[in-house]
Order: C-alpha cells, then sequence, then structure tokens
C-alpha cells in the first residue's frame, strides 16, 4: 500500500469483535505504523466526528483545506445487525455521516435526481462502498480529512447475490467512488476477495475506479473478463499540480497497460478536465501517451464543475487557467455566491473542450468510443453525432448495463 503516517488511527468497537475483520486490521494498523490502535466507541468516535468537523466536509474542497499530512483513519466494519445499526445511528447522528456508523454498503446513484437537480443526464445504478477517503488529496475534492475503511468485507460479498437479484437491471457494479481502494493493496485485500468474487460469475461485473499505479497485486488474478478497471487521468501538468499526492500521468497509463497485458477491461475516465491555459497542450499530451500504450474500451469526459467561483478559487490556483476561464470565476466572484453545482462553466466553453477532446481520439484511434458524463440534454443534441450515441441509450464508464456485448462498445 501508500507510504502513510496517520496523525491518528481507530478501531471501532464492532469492528474489534467481528473475526472476519481481525486480520485487515493487523495488516493495515502494522503497515501504517500503528500496530495497537485503540478500540473506540460509538460515543467517543462520535465525539470525535464533531471535534474534527468530519460531518461538515462535503462544503469543502481538500484545495481550501490546505492539508498536508496524511487523514485520520478509522478502522471500521459494516454493521450486519439491522436493530443494533438504527440504535447506533439514532443515538448518534454524526455517525450518519460518511459510513462512520457502519452502514452504506450499498447506494442508489439517482439519475431522477441529477436530472431534476442538475441538469443532468445519468444513468440510474447500484454503487458499492468500503470506505469513504482518499490519499490522493485532489485540490477539487471533497473527501478530506478522515478516511473510514471497511474490515469486514466479507459481509459485502455475503450481500451481493441479494443485491443482484433486487436489481437484476444493474450489471456493472462500481466499486467504489467513495474512495480508492487499490492504494491500500494488499494490505487490505480487497482486491482479491472482489476479483476472484466476480470472476465466478457471467452476469455480473466489478468496477474498480481508480488514479492509482498499485497494481503489481491484481497481475496475480485472473479477472476471467469480469473486472473492468476504470482510470481517471488528467493531462502532464494537471496530474502533478492540481491531483496531489496522485502518480503522475504517465504511471498511470503504464497501470493501464499492465492490467489491460493481464487480461483487465480497463476504461479511461478524463475527470474532471481543468480549464489550465494551454489545455489543448495538455489534452494531445494525455491522449497521444494513452494511446501509445492502451487500447482502453470506453473513454468518458467530465469538465470541472461541482462548485461555485469561491469554492473554485479556494481550492484551485486559477492563475493557472486559461485567461478566459480565469476571468469568468474571477468575475463570479462579486456576485452571491449560489449553491455549488455540476456546470460551473458555460455550455459553449464545455463544449469547446470536449470537442477538441473527441477530435484528438479521432485522430489517435477513430473506433474508441466516447461518452460525456453527467452532461445536460443540451450537451447531447450538439454532440451527439459526433458521440455517434444519444443521450437515452448510451455507454458510460459507470453505467447499469455499460458491459461486455452493449451495443456501443
Amino acid at each position: 500500500m501508500y507510504t502513510v503516517h496517520p496523525p491518528a488511527l481507530y478501531v471501532t468497537e464492532w469492528a474489534a469483535r467481528d473475526p472476519r475483520a481481525t486480520d485487515r486490521i493487523a495488516r493495515l494498523a502494522t503497515a501504517m505504523g500503528v500496530p495497537n490502535p485503540p478500540v473506540v466507541t460509538a460515543a467517543e468516535l462520535s465525539e470525535l466526528a464533531v471535534a474534527h468537523g468530519w460531518c461538515d466536509e462535503y462544503a469543502l474542497r481538500t484545495g481550501g483545506t490546505d492539508r498536508q499530512g496524511d487523514p485520520v483513519f478509522v478502522l471500521n466494519a459494516y454493521e450486519t445487525e439491522p436493530a443494533a445499526l438504527s440504535k447506533r445511528l439514532a443515538e448518534y447522528p454524526a455517525l450518519r455521516h460518511w459510513m462512520l456508523g457502519g452502514h452504506d454498503l450499498h447506494t442508489l446513484r439517482d439519475c431522477a435526481w441529477h436530472r431534476d437537480n442538475e441538469d443532468g443526464v445519468c444513468q440510474t445504478a447500484i454503487e458499492i462502498h468500503c470506505a469513504y477517503g482518499c490519499l490522493h488529496a485532489c485540490r477539487y475534492c471533497h473527501i478530506g480529512s478522515v478516511f473510514n475503511i471497511m474490515t469486514n468485507l466479507e459481509a459485502l460479498t455475503e450481500a451481493l447475490p441479494g443485491l443482484w437479484a433486487e436489481h437484476d437491471w444493474c450489471r456493472l457494479w462500481k466499486f467504489d467512488n467513495y474512495t480508492d481502494t487499490i492504494t491500500l493493496e494488499p494490505e487490505y485485500g480487497a482486491s482479491e476477495l472482489m476479483v476472484n468474487f466476480f470472476a465466478k460469475q457471467t452476469d455480473n461485473f466489478l468496477m474498480l475506479y481508480t488514479k492509482s499505479d498499485n497494481v503489481d497485486h491484481l497481475l496475480d488474478f485472473d479477472p476471467k473478463g469480469q473486472t473492468l478497471i476504470s482510470w481517471s487521468l488528467a493531462g502532464p501538468r494537471a496530474s502533478r499540480s492540481i491531483e496531489m499526492k496522485t502518480p503522475p500521468m504517465e504511471a498511470r497509463v503504464e497501470a493501464m497497460r499492465k492490467c489491460q497485458q493481464a487480461g483487465y477491461r480497463v476504461r479511461a475516465r478524463l475527470s474532471p478536465i481543468c480549464p489550465l491555459d494551454g489545455w489543448r497542450e495538455e489534452a494531445t499530451a494525455l491522449l497521444e501517451a494513452l494511446f501509445s500504450e492502451v487500447r482502453p474500451e470506453l473513454i468518458t469526459m467530465d469538465v470541472l464543475g461541482w462548485m461555485n467561483a469561491g469554492q473554485m478559487t479556494g481550492a484551485l490556483d486559477i492563475s493557472e487557467f486559461d485567461p478566459q476561464f480565469r476571468k469568468y470565476v474571477e468575475d463570479l466572484l462579486d456576485t452571491p455566491p449560489p449553491p455549488h453545482h455540476k456546470h460551473f462553466f458555460p455550455h459553449e466553453w464545455r463544449r469547446e473542450i470536449m470537442d477538441f477532446y473527441v477530435q484528438e481520439i479521432r485522430r489517435l484511434s477513430p473506433d474508441t468510443p466516447v461518452s460525456i458524463c453527467m452532461e445536460t440534454k443540451a450537451m447531447w443534441r450538439d454532440m451527439g453525432e459526433a458521440l455517434r450515441m444519444g443521450p437515452e441509450d448510451y455507454a458510460c464508464c459507470c453505467g447499469p448495463s455499460s458491459v461486455p456485448g452493449h451495443e456501443h462498445l
């Protein structure tokens, strides 16, 4: 796993008494240099969450918190007894956040919510989770100062057949957009458990979601075509100056090459595309590096958003932006800040960026499917012909039916 030096590490009392969690707790704690971490009760964990502001993090971005070191770690466990979970969350409301109570094994990604609240075209799906937190500290991300990890992962695999039966329309299972599990491997053991579990399936597929190059442990498993890995990629400048503590672009591309060669299906998510000065050169450098080593089965694009102007200037050094984009952000600072929202920059500017990316992808790999993430119907109307897909029928990196055999793959 990555080298980490957490300022504190805690084990929840319900994780400490779960025999399925024991070995993972020991491996992770030892790797972090805290072989005997303290065990905390629900009340103590709640006090920590309130005292350190873990419940308020969504409004912030990592770049605005000036986080220098690693996050606090909580080695937790899924609570499999509904009555115990209900009681814990009722008594300690702070534990309702970020899986701290041992809940949220899965969540619904609701396309109707995104359509009604963000004017975004999306596909409803069930996503599975094992942690909240990340080591990469990308400046635009809201995941900050706590890393909460479920250590009884067998509870997840035990629950999956029931989820498959209840939601048989979902065939691609995203694991996990609350975290980057690959940074914790092989000590965590999630990759081994999940890849091997899905290798025995035929109708359901696992999707690992990562920015990491820590993939050598994956090369020992046989995914049998049932595991996809979607890399979030950025150009050479953005991968170093904005996505702090991430492997640079070149290392991620090399990781993709290794995994594709080992039998994994690989996808690329260009997200979020930051409008740096020279963004066209960034795009060309990224795509030429990607296609020189990898043949992704799908590419999805997404332009920087989910912030208002105050949050953006607090998290990012907008002096690095293209002058047009920089001035737009600066001008908005003088207006009352709206809630942060998905589509921050004007439609035509986002389209200009994504049109250029499509042009470069077609130049380098004419047949690679390209899609857009949570964009508007207007954007689909303008770009659908170039994308060769439409808003009612498209493939994307984490769509519930975007699996082998999909007509657009």
